[in-house]
């Protein structure tokens, strides 16, 4: 599905008015940053919702990343590896405006957004083409949990590639309270090379593997004893689970996804698929040096080679803070959480198996959902409105896989067949090896009804075929003023750029 340029007088009209408004936006956004350069982090630059809106154009091309001395081959949107930070309330509206400067097709997905799948919103059946531009529009739900989200390019068969590249970033839907702690992002990507760059830095030293924190090779974090921070990490790497530790301190886990965790247990690793992230709680200790580290990351040549990296470093030090107090504490969780689902009267049950074809020099390796490769135009699973359903992912691989559904969270209820407590939602979950999980899923808010995909977030795998199309339909016949609004919001979507015939008009019927 693809955003194409009309031939009608209407049509140019409007595009000359997008091209001339856009070019505007497009300025705008690249000299916010100068003029604020010293009040944003070290790494990141943040953008944030005023008055319930915010509105923002996204530039995605193809240019020189430059991490430390390195000047890679990238894609980024504004410039801006680690990718513009988008703060945004629950109600509010994200508007953005997607000016593709690729040579190949992209759109864009709100990872974890409850919002409409369906035109100019959360649609990844929507393609903008080379040199054209869309502009969405998302409005996030009242019920959208306060927590840590992202967004980034979801084109099927280049995912990988764009994601890779750089074309992601974080997205953050805050509370109408501020939280009695600080907050810090840590906003992880990589890029892969498995052929040799002839670059010794990358070759020898790194082993491949060009890993950064918030598009720089090392962060610099600081505080002081016995201060507790809010610790947010983000993995948009395209296929890669890392594992990260800090020196001297444990993880009190917080958040998952997005979603409160009732977690609570410290960890002295997080580990963290591809496209999941996580909110922790660290404590500050003794005054000194502490390293971060990506775990079982190769790094160095020779004497200096280890199997773990620095990507970063905590200095602690001046005077001690009082520990954080009972009440502080409780206001980092959201008190609401997600119904559990384990008592849940279950409408139906589904399986879904996740398999491959071995690796092969002579065939490409091919991907399968229930021993099918994605086909955009066939539909896998139809759900009515209002179920809630019990579905067993299997991975009959020796692969990783990363389950993950568009639209909703779900509950994880059982493991290999285990029974495991309840601990929140999430949209992301690595299925063993050989193994299988079973989740509980409510298909149960109107904001969802519509089309949208479920897959493996190993980007490698969903590019190759495992990826499948999932429908969500109201079962209940709609009024004639329901079809008079939805075919309105297709004329709206169709003049934002949306083509006539991707609209969904059978949706009015």
């Amino acid at each position: 599905m693809t955003v194409s340029p009309s031939t009608s007088a209407q049509a140019v009209f409007v595009r000359a008015f997008r091209q001339t408004a856009g070019w505007l936006g497009v300025l705008a956004v690249l000299l916010a940053p100068l003029a604020g350069r010293a009040e944003q982090p070290e790494g990141l630059t943040e953008l944030f919702s005023k008055d319930g809106v915010l509105s923002t154009t996204l530039v995605a091309a193809a240019g020189k990343v430059h991490l430390g001395d390195l000047a890679l081959d990238g894609m980024t949107y504004n410039g801006i590896y680690a990718g513009p930070v988008l703060h945004l309330h629950p109600g509010d509206l994200l508007k953005i405006r997607l000016i593709n400067r690729l040579t190949e097709p992209t759109n864009l997905h709100f990872h974890g957004l409850r919002g409409s799948p369906l035109g100019n919103g959360d649609n990844v059946h929507v393609l903008v083409q080379p040199h054209t531009a869309l502009d969405y529009q998302i409005r996030i739900p009242d019920s959208q949990p306060i927590g840590l989200y992202w967004y980034h390019a979801h084109p099927h068969g280049t995912s990988e590639h764009q994601i890779m590249g750089g074309l992601s970033g974080a997205l953050v839907i805050e509370g109408t309270d501020p939280l009695p702690v600080k907050q810090r992002l840590f906003v992880l990507k990589d890029m892969v090379f498995d052929d040799d760059t002839d670059n010794p830095e990358i070759d020898d030293t790194l082993h491949g593997i060009v890993q950064s924190v918030n598009g720089l090779l090392q962060t610099k974090e600081t505080m002081q004893p016995g201060d507790a921070q809010l610790w947010r990490f983000t993995n948009q790497s395209a296929n890669r689970l890392v594992h990260i530790a800090l020196t001297g301190h444990r993880f009190r886990i917080v958040g998952q996804d997005g979603e409160p965790s009732t977690i609570q247990e410290p960890v002295e690793v997080l580990d963290i698929p591809p496209g999941s992230r996580f909110d922790a709680m660290v404590e500050a200790g003794a005054p000194g040096q502490y390293a971060l580290v990506a775990k079982v990351t190769m790094t160095g040549s020779g004497a200096d080679r280890v199997p773990d990296r620095v990507i970063g470093s905590l200095e602690v030090g001046g005077a001690s803070v009082p520990a954080m107090s009972a009440a502080q504490a409780a206001a980092v969780v959201p008190a609401k959480l997600p119904t559990d689902l384990r008592t849940a009267r279950i409408d139906a049950t589904r399986k879904v198996v996740f398999t491959e074809t071995a690796p092969s020099a002579h065939e490409k390796q091919q991907f399968f959902v229930n021993g099918a490769i994605y086909d955009a135009k066939r539909m896998d699973q139809s759900v009515p409105l209002g179920n809630t359903e019990e579905w067993t992912i299997r991975n009959d691989s020796d692969d990783l896989h990363v389950f993950h559904i568009h639209q909703i969270g779900f509950q994880v209820v059982a493991v290999n067949g285990k029974p495991v407590p309840f601990t929140g939602y999430v949209d992301n979950v690595r299925i063993p090896e050989r193994g299988e999980v079973t989740l509980r899923l409510p298909f149960t808010d109107p904001l969802i009804v519509g089309r949208f995909v479920y897959h493996c977030h190993v980007l490698k795998h969903e590019d190759g075929g495992m990826m499948a199309n999932i429908e969500i339909y109201d079962p209940t016949p709609p009024t004639v003023l329901v079809r008079l609004n939805r075919f309105y919001m297709h004329v709206v979507w169709w003049w934002n750029g949306v083509p006539w015939s991707q609209c969904g008009l059978q949706d009015t019927v």
